[in-house]
């Protein structure tokens, strides 16, 4: 197999899984890696150095069976020196061991879910974690780079070298600063480089303009023509951060919001497996449906989605943990913490240190009883080490006021009045009553007080309480229902003291699944608050697994200024005058689209998402109606109409002037099937993938969203069908294996690249020509 690798995603699901509902009814796993491989008897004057990204879980690294290396946190790079375990000129034999068993609250994978490394130089040489690249000294005319790296040199001889430093535009290639200096080694010691660089009228790295460089360092022997002996580059960004209560977040000096989206680590069809072409390719869909920062939620991000926030220009909040000491499921991270947090910060601050997309550290998410005095020191002491390893950046707690409160939240129902059936029936206002308790507010004060950002969790009621009462606090709405965003962004706006709001979530995700499911009242109390089997997804994403963007997308989008265009989104006429039960996690049960077979005549409720003063709707020409809308009512207008097939038009108006409009049209008859790859060429490594949508199209080539197919897909050439996926929260098929029901008319193809050449991805269906695709692999 090729890595990344998720070992759990083609596990057949159960009802009976004892993970349940929160991992997307996968089973518990043991998962075993083997690899044989030689090294030549010339390699004993080597170094060679495993670097393992992530493995989840609990990894054991055996090299011919001896244990060289144990990390419990699935999230965590590590380093395994593995010269002393190796036979040179025969075979070895690597085997890494893995659990994944109840340890998560969402689908976490299991196994290499993250690339690996070998590092192989000689015995004087860089380090294996790689130079660091900071910008201590920013201004328009120049830029203070200091360039940091350890030399090792584990010969028997001391030795002078050479360090030479180069600075190039990533784009243009071109050498911008260059340096170099003598550094001596002695042997069995390390050496730490810091040289400073002048770059001259630098290219700042921001939102909307992510400039990047990347630095090369370079050890060779010092004289004359002196061999070169190691080397290591890597890419940065020069920029400055600010954080105060009166600009909020500056980045080379001008205030930004953040438009935040929480994601979770999965990439859908393909699981955990953190491909960098899948963690680019989400990054880049949430960049274009208009936000510009996301949280790892809650977990450290791969280096491939921090790599891809670098090239769009994506402000990263990196998540450290979802538990410290007590545990939330059980076998979690709570078991380790005590032993590991330390090498944990620290692992996550080297991977993040050269991302300029990482602005902010969270040091964990909703920790139970964060409030008493035991738990506020452990966060002190995160905060701290992380100060210490990277003073830079700037770090936040993303606090639950319900669950840091623990054995005071008894006494803070009664201070606020509030009873048992408010627990169950209505918990958006039960956090707002709690975080705007006095009480509350008192025993989060420690809490807070010790990092450089409030995160508040579904704690919007304390934004226009803080400057009353805590007027230096800095917050950010760390985690938010999709439904406030507009009363929300409106105070955001409005207040400095609040950098902006992150949404949950962003792209839907594998486990906690039906969390936003939308069903008829008379049916709510006969499930949970996590769906039945045989749900998959959560149902809360602005995108669903495979890309494709929701209403909550495009209201969203709305609300932050950044669409003219008119959205509309309609409800399936069937639910017409049903008492729907949506609880704050999920939409408000519409869809874009105008093909409703078999409701022609029916009632039906429409919304249309506007920043405009108005909007009229024309249903096939005819006026339906024109009404009020944008800010005033909430950035919705909404209409009753009747279904008629044809074309349904909104159009806006601004001071009675038209300003855009948007429109569905109903799709015919399905007749083919399309095939349409979101790229013709790929560039051959392990790090590429295809996308193909897949789609049931009419006559003039428009999806038919309410038509199901089975559809099976088939590869020819150089690449394997990584995953076949849809929107469906609850398939009725495996999630992996060739053929898939299509979701609205669509489903998503991942196609994995092994070799070079032509690519032919096929689709078939009963009743409908099979259609093909060519994609080329350089």
């Amino acid at each position: 197999m090729t890595l990344p690798h998720d070992a759990l995603i083609s596990s057949p699901r159960d009802a009976n899984a004892a993970g349940g509902a929160n991992t997307g009814f996968f089973p518990s796993a043991d998962i075993e890696y083997e690899k044989t491989f030689e090294v030549a008897e010339s390699g004993a004057g080597q170094r060679h150095v495993l670097e393992f990204e992530g493995v989840y879980r609990d990894a054991r690294v055996y090299l011919n069976g001896a244990l060289a290396a144990h990390r419990p946190y699935g999230y965590s790079r590590f380093f395994v020196p593995i010269d002393r375990f190796l036979r040179y000129g025969e075979a070895n034999t690597i085997r890494v061991e893995a659990t994944s068993d109840q340890d998560s609250r969402w689908y976490p994978g299991a196994g290499l879910i993250r690339p690996v490394t070998l590092h192989r130089s000689g015995l004087l040489h860089l380090a294996p974690e790689g130079p660091r690249f900071s910008a201590p000294q920013v201004a328009d005319d120049l830029a203070v780079v200091r360039v940091e790296a350890r030399i090792d040199n584990e010969s028997p001889v001391r030795s002078t070298v050479r360090v030479r430093i180069e600075i190039v535009e990533e784009a243009t290639g071109r050498t911008v600063a260059t340096a170099s200096a003598p550094v001596t080694v002695f042997p069995g010691e390390s050496a730490e480089v810091s040289l400073r660089v002048f770059v001259r009228d630098p290219g700042l790295w921001g939102p909307d303009s992510p400039t990047l460089y990347r630095g090369h360092v370079t050890v060779v022997e010092d004289s004359d023509g002196g061999a070169e002996l190691d080397q290591a580059s890597d890419t940065f960004g020069i920029r400055k951060i600010e954080l105060d209560p009166v600009h909020g977040l500056r980045i080379n000096g001008t205030t930004v919001k953040l438009r935040g989206a929480c994601v979770h680590h999965d990439n859908g069809p393909i699981g955990a497996a953190a491909i960098g072409a899948a963690e680019e390719r989400r990054v880049r869909l949430l960049r274009e449906a208009g936000f510009n920062a996301i949280r790892s939620a809650h977990n450290p991000a791969s280096t491939a989605l921090l790599r891809a926030c670098d090239k769009y220009g994506v402000l990263v909040m990196d998540e450290a943990f979802d538990a410290w000491t007590s545990r939330k499921v059980r076998s979690d991270y709570s078991h380790d913490f005590a032993d590991w947090w330390e090498r944990d910060v620290e692992s996550m601050v080297r991977k993040d240190f050269n991302r300029p997309s990482v602005i902010l550290y969270s040091i964990g998410n909703e920790i139970a009883q964060a409030g008493n005095p035991l738990d506020a020191k452990t966060g002190r002491d995160l905060a701290a080490t992380l100060k210490r390893l990277d003073p830079a950046r700037f770090t936040l707690f993303a606090g639950q006021v319900l669950m840091a409160a623990g054995e005071e939240a008894a006494a803070i129902m009664t201070e606020q009045n509030i009873g048992v059936n408010d627990v169950l029936t209505s918990m958006e206002d039960v956090l707002a009553k709690f975080w705007q308790s006095p009480a509350a507010a008192r025993l989060m004060e420690e809490a807070y007080a010790q990092v450089d950002l409030a995160g508040y969790n579904y704690g919007a009621a304390r934004y226009a309480l803080d400057p009353g009462e805590f007027p230096d606090r800095i917050s950010v709405g760390s985690e938010t229902h999709r439904q406030s965003i507009a009363g929300n962004w409106a105070t955001i706006l409005g207040s400095p003291q609040v950098i902006g709001d992150f949404c949950w979530t962003g792209w839907d995700y594998l486990g906690e699944v039906g969390v936003g499911r939308v069903r008829p009242a008379a049916q709510a109390g006969l499930t949970g608050f996590l769906g039945p089997f045989p749900y998959l997804t959560a149902m809360v994403g602005d995108l669903d697994i495979t890309g494709v963007r929701r209403p909550s997308s495009y209201f969203r989008e709305t609300v932050f200024g950044l669409r003219d265009t008119p959205y509309i989104a309609v409800q399936e006429p069937s639910l017409f005058g049903v008492e729907l039960a949506v609880n704050a996690f999920g939409w408000r049960g519409l869809e874009g689209r105008w093909t409703w077979p078999g409701s022609e005549g029916h009632p039906v409720r429409i919304e249309v998402y506007s920043s405009a003063d108005e909007v009229e709707l024309l249903v096939n020409g005819r006026s339906a109606g024109r009404i009020a809308a944008g800010a005033k009512t909430g950035y919705i207008a909404e209409f009753t109409g009747t279904y008629e097939p044809g074309t349904l038009t909104a159009v806006a108006y601004q001071d009675g002037v038209e300003s855009g409009r948007g429109e569905l049209s109903t799709a015919g008859p399905v007749t083919a099937l399309s095939l349409v790859p979101e790229q013709d060429h790929l560039d051959r490594t392990d790090e590429s993938l295809a996308f193909v949508r897949v789609s049931l199209v009419d006559a003039d080539g428009r999806v038919n969203p309410a038509r199901a197919e089975t559809v099976t897909v088939t590869v020819d050439g150089p690449a394997v069908l990584q995953g076949l996926g849809s929107g469906d929260p609850r398939p009725a098929e495996p999630i992996t294996g060739p053929t898939r029901t299509t979701h609205a008319g669509e489903l998503l193809a991942v196609v994995r690249p092994t070799g070079t050449g032509s690519i032919v991805i096929k689709a078939a269906a009963a009743g409908l020509p099979e259609a093909s695709v060519v994609v080329n692999v350089d």
